[in-house]
C-alpha cells in the first residue's frame, strides 16, 4: 500500500500493483506454499522464453539492487511476486513491448529453511531484515499466582 503512495511510477507499474493488492491473500509465514515466489525468494525464470535469474526478491528502494537481486520496485519484480513455479504472466518490459515472464524453479526459500531451522531450534536468518509477516498466534501465558486471601483495594 505504500508503494502506491510513491511518486514516480509508470502508469502500467501502478495497475500491475492495484491489481495484485486487489488479488492478494495474507499467510502466516509457515503456511505459504513453497511453490510461490515471495520476498526474498531466489527465483529462476524466463522473459520471452530466454532464461534470466536466479535472482533474489527483494523490497530493494535503491535504485539499482545487485546484480543477484530484482526488486519489486521494478515491472518484473512485481510481476513475479505472488506467482507460482510453473505460472507466467505478461506485462509491457521497460521499452514499452509485451514480456511474458515464466516462474521456472524456486532456488531458495527463506520460509522452507525457516521451517527447518525452527525444528532444529536454530536461530532463523533471513537475507532482507525488515519485518516478515506479523504473527498473529498467542503468546504463552505467564506463571499464575498463588491466590492470596487479601482482597485488597477493591475492598474498599
Amino acid at each position: 500500500m505504500s508503494m502506491l503512495d510513491e511518486t514516480g511510477h509508470t502508469e502500467s507499474f501502478t495497475i500491475l500493483l492495484r491489481e495484485k493488492l486487489n488479488y492478494a491473500s495474507v499467510f502466516f509465514r509457515e503456511d505459504i506454499p513453497e511453490n510461490i515466489v515471495t520476498l526474498d525468494t531466489q527465483v529462476a525464470y524466463t522473459v520471452n522464453g530466454v532464461c534470466c535469474g536466479p535472482h533474489v526478491v527483494v523490497r530493494s528502494t535503491a535504485s539499482r539492487p545487485a546484480d543477484s537481486a530484482i526488486s519489486v520496485r521494478t515491472m518484473r519484480g512485481l510481476a513475479l511476486l505472488g506467482l507460482a513455479v510453473g505460472e507466467r504472466t505478461e506485462i509491457l518490459g521497460e521499452d514499452g513491448w509485451p514480456e511474458i515472464l515464466a516462474v521456472e524453479r524456486i532456488v531458495l526459500k527463506p520460509e522452507s529453511d525457516a521451517r527447518l531451522q525452527q525444528t532444529s531450534n536454530e536461530p532463523v536468518q533471513l537475507i532482507d531484515h525488515a519485518p516478515q509477516v506479523v504473527n498473529f498466534r498467542p503468546r504463552p501465558r505467564k506463571a499464575a499466582i498463588p491466590h492470596d486471601d487479601d482482597p485488597g483495594p477493591t475492598a474498599a
